[in-house]
């Protein structure tokens, strides 16, 4: 489980392209980050992220920069591996078109697994059998995406996800007992589609404005997927400047909905033009990827972003923000009684950097309520006792 501490060491900088002469704004900028972690799950990891964004000094579109290409190198001595490489690349056809590309590998020998459902209560750590909650897996993933305006506000956004998934199952393991649709692992292939109402005022940080959107998805074996499967996303994100600009409350609402032979360890996966986890870095943060999963998630977080400080260093702009947070979700499993409301989630605060109005990273700090049973009951759906676990975050992006 996540209940470690997390220590980053952290610095940015940039380059300018020596042939082309110094001025305020240049067209190649260098962004890195290095990692240096610890976890009580995934022991010691190191790695970096870095990115490369360069902005065309003739295009006078709105889009941010020109491409901007980021990969990661990240391995713990823990069994854990995420390697990825991200390219952006905004102005196509004469600004008319936005493709994003993602190629990802992710390797763990203790992926999470409580089961399907929201009346999930665990056992205790120092009660867990070995391996009871946690599964092997290797998965190799593509995403790519294009997104092109149909007006002024409204964006049209289409793309396929392409996941493997090798499974490695612990004997006495609840995903043994389980017995999810997936367990036999194979590779999901899926095509979504969806409409975005964009009004943001700032891509990377923004102060005022909407970001809405409304997508659907599906799987088949003709698109070379091991499962059919279909589903839904609304995610409505609202920004909102409070008394002077540099403090802003931001808003996410959403509901996603998947139905058919969704494979469980994509099942935490919510729909849309974002990659989204319930648990861990981007919602649900302060409990851990995977800790809950069903057929209709609702989910909804709220930050407090207060920018404190803005200034130069090695020809580079930067600004510092302070956040507080909460946000949690709620399973709809069809066939489970859950009593109650039944909202699991934290709260926390964070530090984000801006990098010359591009390039974003933030550590998040929260703590999750986490429910419990006794040895004597694992699979009770009725929580006997409480407690709060920590959950700390290193990403390269705004959660929403």
């Amino acid at each position: 489980m996540t209940y470690g501490l997390l220590f980053s060491i952290w610095s940015g900088w940039a380059v300018a392209d020596s042939s082309v002469p110094e001025t305020p704004s240049r067209p190649l900028t260098i962004a890195a980050v290095p990692l240096v972690n610890f976890t009580t799950d995934r022991g010691i990891g190191l790695g970096g992220y870095g990115a490369l964004v360069y902005t065309h000094p003739d295009d006078s579109s709105d889009a941010p920069y020109t491409a901007q290409i980021g990969t990661q190198f990240y391995r713990t001595t823990g069994g854990y591996q995420d390697h990825k490489l991200v390219v952006d690349l905004p102005r196509l056809a004469q600004g008319r078109v936005r493709v994003d590309f993602h190629l990802g590998l992710e390797s763990w020998d203790g992926a999470l697994y409580f089961g399907q459902g929201n009346a999930l209560p665990r056992l205790h750590p120092q009660d867990t059998p070995s391996h009871f909650y946690e599964y092997g897996l290797n998965s190799f993933r593509v995403v790519s995406e294009a997104r092109t305006p149909i007006s002024d506000r409204f964006d049209l956004f289409f793309g396929q996800l392409a996941r493997s998934g090798q499974i490695h199952v612990y004997a006495d393991s609840r995903l043994e007992m389980d017995q999810p649709d997936g367990i036999e692992g194979g590779w999901l292939s899926q095509v979504h589609v969806g409409l975005i109402y964009d009004t943001r005022d700032h891509e990377f940080s923004p102060s005022n404005g909407t970001f809405t959107e409304l997508s659907i998805r599906g799987a088949h074996p003709w698109l070379g997927s091991s499962w059919t499967m279909w589903g839904a996303n609304l995610t409505d994100r609202h920004y909102w400047t409070l008394g002077n600009s540099e403090l802003v409350l931001a808003t996410r609402e959403a509901i996603d909905i998947q139905r058919g032979e969704v494979p469980f360890f994509h099942q935490n996966v919510m729909g849309g033009s974002e990659w989204v986890d319930i648990g861990g870095r981007a919602a649900m943060r302060g409990l851990p990827i995977g800790r809950y999963r069903g057929e209709i998630t609702l989910y909804g977080d709220a930050e407090m972003r207060w920018g404190v400080h803005r200034f130069a260093w090695k020809r580079s702009n930067l600004k510092l923000f302070l956040v507080s947070l909460v946000g949690g979700a709620r399973i709809i499993q069809p066939g489970e009684t859950a009593p109650g409301l039944g909202i699991h989630g934290g709260a926390g605060g964070g530090i984000r950097l801006l990098y010359n109005e591009v390039f974003l990273a933030r550590i998040d700090i929260a703590a999750g309520r986490e429910e419990y049973t006794s040895p004597a009951t694992p699979f009770a759906t009725e929580t006997s006792t409480y407690g709060w676990i920590p959950g700390v975050y290193i990403a390269f992006s705004a959660p929403y």
